[in-house]
């Protein structure tokens, strides 16, 4: 740096203002690049603003598509219904069918309630030991346990042995039994109340602590039992639970046929309509009409217009004629920005990709839609509302994903991002299989199993079984209710449950089949051991079953992965994505896949708002170029104060000369002065 004394000195010889004029040159050379690195600065950062600008109009623009793509947006039902006080629709969901229903209310479901003795305080002791809660069905006597339901051990010892006590640990269980303890006027009373249905009634069997079960105890815990052995035999009187309510399942009738529900709220049996059933009313018949709600799905589809139309307004002042500032934006050059506008444009004039030539509609001139010369999308009123109020089937599959293939047993149960639009030729080499066990032939069997004891031991689906037994000493009314009850008996198996493999058990042709609920190579059913009368009445006998099949075949010729019942196509093929879901009839279908206007907008705008997108993309590349422009601010100024230094450098010198002139100047003056005849003396 220059001394400030030397600065200071500057024009002191000359006159001139030294400071200042190095200044005015260092601005003079300065001004150029410095005005074109601010101008790159500013595009650069204006730029990133509008990618913003334009993010924030996409997200905006998505929240309208969602309406085209979701089902409550153009698949939305609306309901008229019967007026009534014995049934009430509470919900209507986007997949039941459009149609008329009529109802019928013959009986609602009850929940089962036991009640014990009474007892003087509810502090009373109980007694200790183990109730075991099991769930199922009462036929008087007779009780059969639900197969997918669990036991339930209750210990009562020091610690709960009390009324109190047993209503918290059966309470604390959340099994579906509600315990209260209700004071009836002369004492308490334990009050059991199961969830409603027939087959979620209760059998209680107690073990007392330390001693053998006693059924006709009337002061331990076997006072809360609830038997068959207490129903059905007189001589056993104990003190014990009695039923205030059996458990009963609701009856109704549905356009004719008769169907039973455990619970009033139903929800299955009409595909996506629920409904409360609140009375019995044999006789009235309650009618519901559900029908597509066109002018929902119209004012969606005319809201998807508007926010299209709304989204270029948005962007025009960014990638075109910015009118209120009287320029071209910011990004009325980038490939990128425009590219927005123009993919979607033609999309919106081309065909969607995937339907079946079969398609009444295939793009959104078809509804009416209509590009204008600006751009933006307009509405043929006339051939709009034709085309939503003759066929609002083909307007869905137009605008939303749709799938269909020409064979029922092959259904698209999924689709990924990855997976193209388009048709695929499906060819099934083989169908998939669940594993199963058959036992010999019975002759016809004796459903008398008093005296009778049959137990087995079991590998399902590679899980071996704990010992099972099969209930005995009752006559069963059929073989399917025999068969029912080996069914109940292995699925309640713990090991089994836990590893969610499951039997269904027939008898077919004399034979008991027991078949796994899995299908694939995995799928099997062994008999690993019997015991007791099975193999000599029931000819169960140990072996191993037949193992299931995996499906296996191809998708337009390329070899697919199978999996049970599950194909899945070849990573890097156009159907890649696709989950197939085969049945065991199948053997070849045409899909065809089509993500609809909508599910192609989704995607479209998916690869430019996805996090490293492409604005994404841009808008570090604009970073970038910033952070040069910042390196080149810098080496400009660091030059800038060598020239300046090299301008003073430059002055000083020149000062530095002037200043020796002036000496020599006034030195030869003097001397002049005192030559002779010049001197002023003469």
């Amino acid at each position: 740096m220059i001394d400030n004394n030397i600065i200071q000195s500057l024009g002191a010889g000359s006159g001139i203002d030294s400071r200042a004029l190095v200044t005015q040159l260092t601005e003079i050379e300065r001004s150029a690049p410095q005005a074109r690195i601010d101008t790159k600065t500013e595009l650069r950062e204006t730029q990133i603003s509008d990618f913003g600008k334009i993010k924030s109009a996409l997200a905006t623009f998505q929240t309208s598509i969602k309406a085209l793509t979701e089902r409550e947006g153009l698949f939305s039902k609306g309901a008229s219904f019967t007026e009534s006080d014995a049934l009430v629709p509470t919900e209507l969901g986007t997949d039941i069918k459009a149609g008329t229903y009529k109802f019928e209310v013959t009986s609602l479901a009850q929940s089962q309630s036991l009640a014990s003795v009474e007892f003087g305080s509810e502090d009373e002791a109980v007694g200790e030991g183990v109730l075991t809660f099991n769930f199922g069905q009462w036929a008087g006597a007779s009780f059969t346990q639900d197969a997918d339901a669990t036991s339930v051990d209750i210990t009562i010892d020091s610690s709960n042995n009390s009324l109190k006590g047993m209503r918290d640990a059966i309470n604390d269980a959340d099994m579906g039994v509600t315990a209260s303890i209700i004071n009836n006027g002369s004492g308490y009373v334990l009050l059991m109340t199961a969830e409603s249905g027939g087959n979620n009634q209760l059998q209680i069997t107690t073990a007392e602590a330390g001693a053998v079960p006693t059924n006709g105890d009337d002061n331990g815990l076997s006072r809360f039992a609830y038997t068959s052995e207490l129903l059905s035999d007189p001589a056993i009187t104990p003190t014990r639970l009695t039923q205030q309510q059996a458990g009963t399942d609701a009856a109704l009738i549905v356009n004719g046929l008769p169907v039973t529900r455990s619970s009033n709220s139903v929800n299955d049996v009409v595909e996506g309509l629920t409904l409360d059933l609140l009375k019995e009313s044999p006789g009235e018949i309650i009618t519901v009409t559900v029908s597509d709600d066109v002018d929902f799905a119209k004012q969606k589809t005319r809201d998807f217009v508007d926010a299209y139309n709304a989204l270029l307004e948005e962007l025009e002042p960014v990638i075109g004629f910015d009118t209120e500032n009287d320029q071209y934006g910011s990004l009325a050059n980038d490939s990128l920005a425009k590219s927005v506008v123009s993919q979607m444009r033609g999309m919106f004039a081309s065909s969607v990709t995937g339907l079946s030539e079969s398609s009444t509609f295939a793009a959104l001139t078809n509804l009416g839609i209509r590009t204008e010369l600006d751009g933006t999308l307009s509405i043929e009123d006339d051939e709009f509302n034709a085309a939503f109020d003759d066929n609002l089937a083909a307007v869905q599959q137009l605008l939303a994903p749709h799938s269909q293939s020409s064979d029922a047993g092959i259904t698209i149960n999924s689709f990924g991002k990855q997976t193209q639009a388009g048709e695929f030729d499906v060819i099934i080499n083989q169908a998939p299989k669940k594993g199963a066990f058959t036992g010999g032939d019975t002759g016809g069997v004796n459903l008398d199993t008093t005296g009778k004891t049959y137990g087995f031991n079991i590998t399902l689906n590679g899980v071996a079984s704990d010992f099972i037994t099969i209930p005995t000493d009752v006559v069963y009314n059929s073989t399917e209710e025999l068969a029912s009850a080996i069914q109940s008996a292995i699925n309640s198996d713990e090991k089994l449950k836990a590893s969610n493999a499951a039997v269904s058990v027939s008898y077919i042709d004399d034979k008991f089949v027991m078949t796994s609920s899995k299908y694939g190579a995995a799928s099997n059913v062994n008999v690993d051991s019997v015991t007791g009368d099975l193999a000599t009445d029931l000819m169960i006998t140990t072996g191993n079953g037949t193992a299931g099949k995996d499906v296996s075949g191809s998708i337009n010729g390329v070899a697919a992965f199978g999996l049970g019942q599950v194909l899945l196509p070849k990573l890097g093929e156009p159907a890649e994505g696709l989950s197939l879901v085969v049945s065991e009839s199948a053997s070849s279908s045409t899909i065809n896949f089509s993500r609809g206007v909508g599910g192609q907008l989704e995607e479209l705008i998916g690869t430019f708002l996805q996090s490293n997108g492409l604005i994404d993309q841009r808008e570090d590349n604009l970073g970038r170029d910033i952070d040069t422009l910042d390196s080149e601010q810098e080496r400009l100024d660091r030059r800038m104060v060598t020239y300046e230094d090299r301008l003073m450098q430059q002055f000083i010198a020149m000062e530095n000369i002037l200043n020796g002139l002036n000496s020599s100047g006034s030195f030869l003056d003097n001397l002049f002065k005192s030559l002779p005849f010049t001197s002023s003396n003469n």
